[in-house]
């Protein structure tokens, strides 16, 4: 039988201390963390000062650089481009839209060529998808803080809250 070797126990301790080492020079005085940004040396000195962002702005700019491109969104709607905004009173998510190719009815501006009732339906459906990527983003954010406000190729269609679609064009 082989003795058992302590080599894995001194990586663990390894990895342990320099993640220790790590979180603690992150850490302020009266327990806030702190960090500075990095410094460019092609930079003005106007564009490497430090910015005070919250959390939820932070979130808010990371929603957008990963939604605000070209993707599926449901079965009858594509995403054009998704952004982000920290409003007065809500989470603002505008979304602009085209229609997948099988369900193509939109005709120009804001009008389709199915009824209103099917518009409902599919940008509801579209709410809901986005309600979802709000809350991985956002946790603890009541539903009732947050607004999803659909476009279609610019031309406003209407606003999703509350697991309710309401058309407004």
């Amino acid at each position: 039988m082989r003795p058992k070797s302590n080599v894995r126990y001194y990586w663990i301790f390894a990895v342990v201390l320099l993640a220790g080492c790590a979180l603690a020079s992150c850490w302020g005085r009266n327990g806030m963390s702190e960090a500075s940004a990095a410094r460019y040396a092609y930079l003005p000195d106007s564009l490497n000062a430090d910015a005070d962002v919250s959390v939820a702005e932070f979130a808010a700019v990371r929603f957008t650089a990963y939604y605000n491109c070209p993707g599926n969104l449901t079965s009858r709607l594509m995403r054009q481009s998704a952004r982000c905004f920290l409003g007065t009173n809500s989470i603002d998510l505008f979304i602009d839209t085209v229609t997948q190719a099988y369900w193509n009815t939109h005709v120009a501006g804001s009008r389709f060529s199915v009824g209103d009732d099917q518009v409902i339906r599919a940008y509801a459906e579209a709410g809901d998808v986005a309600m979802d990527w709000l809350r991985r983003f956002f946790p603890g954010v009541d539903d009732r803080n947050m607004r999803i406000i659909f476009s279609i190729k610019g031309y406003q269609i209407g606003v999703y809250s509350c697991g309710e679609f309401v058309i407004s064009r």
